[in-house]
C-alpha cells in the first residue's frame, strides 16, 4: 500500500504543480485562485486512484467519496490558508509556500484516509 500511495502521490503532486505553473504563470491566475483550481482538479484524480488502487476498499463509493470529499475540504482550507499567511504576510515565493502547505495537506490527508475515508471497517 505504501508504494502505491507514494505513486499516486507523486503523479498527483507533479500534476498539481503542473496546473499551478500553468495557471500562474500562463494565464496570469492570482496565486491563492491557481491554487485553490488545482487542488479541485487533482482531488478527482487522487481519489479514484486511492479508491480502485490504493486502498482497493470494499466501501460504499458514495460514503467513502462525501468522506473523501469532507477531508479535501479540511485539506483546501488548510492549503488556503497556509497560502495566504505564506504568500501575503510572510512574502516568501508561491512556489516554495506550496511546497510547505503541500507537505501539510498531504500529513492531514494520509492519516485521515487511512483512518477514517477508505476503512475497511
Amino acid at each position: 500500500m505504501l508504494l502505491r500511495f507514494l505513486f499516486v502521490g507523486g503523479t498527483t503532486t507533479i500534476l498539481y504543480f503542473g496546473l499551478i505553473y500553468l495557471l500562474v504563470e500562463g494565464l496570469a491566475a492570482h496565486t491563492t485562485v491557481a491554487s485553490t483550481v488545482a487542488y479541485i482538479i487533482v482531488g478527482f484524480y487522487n481519489y479514484l486512484l486511492h479508491y480502485h488502487w490504493t486502498f482497493a476498499t470494499d466501501a460504499p463509493h458514495g460514503l467513502a467519496l462525501v468522506k473523501y470529499l469532507l477531508t479535501c475540504a479540511g485539506g483546501l482550507v488548510i492549503n488556503a490558508l497556509v497560502m495566504h499567511v505564506g504568500v501575503m504576510l510572510v512574502p516568501v515565493h508561491y512556489m516554495v509556500v506550496q511546497l510547505f502547505a503541500f507537505g501539510v495537506v498531504v500529513c492531514w490527508s494520509l492519516c485521515i484516509s487511512a483512518i477514517w475515508v477508505f476503512s475497511k471497517k
